[in-house]
């Protein structure tokens, strides 16, 4: 796989990439998979198809090989915050939530926009124990985004029930 993906998948390998999207968006990640590996060579490294493979085994809960998937993204595409959070998240859902947060704090600065990044490490940070620091990183996700969909979405999370008295459930 090469770090010099070309910005367009050209065909057959789009038809193959938007089959396997549907497919997943469908449930059937078998078949997602099948046309995944339809995907020449040449666009196997490509971010799109990554980060679609990347949410296929998600959804079959295959976080040993999403957290590689993660890996390479990062590697290949550092400049994206979805390989950092990826792999950031596979670690979360294998137990490892310290290593997910010292994975994802370090990069938070890079991306100073995106409210996803405090908001994992807020979850992560709930798992180990260390509420203090899971609330200050729930109140910067709170600033970056649309405040009450936060709340929201952290009062329907149970990653984050530990913080559910501090934000007002």
């Amino acid at each position: 796989m090469s770090s010099e993906c070309p910005t367009e998948i050209l065909p057959p390998d789009s038809m193959h990439l938007s089959a396997a999207t549907g497919w997943m968006q469908l449930g059937n990640t078998d078949e997602a998979l099948v046309d995944l590996d339809k995907i020449s060579d040449q666009h196997r490294g490509h971010y799109e198809v990554l980060h679609i493979e990347w949410h296929i085994h998600a959804q079959r809960k295959a976080w040993e090989r999403c957290a590689e998937l993660g890996g390479y993204m990062v590697e290949q595409y550092p400049k994206s915050s979805a390989g950092w959070i990826n792999q950031a998240n596979s670690l979360f859902y294998l137990n490892r939530s310290h290593d997910a947060y010292q994975l994802l704090e370090p990069v938070a600065e890079r991306f100073p926009k995106n409210e996803a990044i405090p908001y994992n490490l807020a979850c992560y940070a709930c798992q180990f124990g260390d509420i203090d620091l899971a609330f200050d990183w729930y109140l910067v996700a709170e600033k970056l985004g649309e405040t009450e969909k936060i709340r929201e979405v952290a009062l329907s999370d149970p990653d984050m029930k530990q913080l559910w008295d501090k934000i007002g459930k």
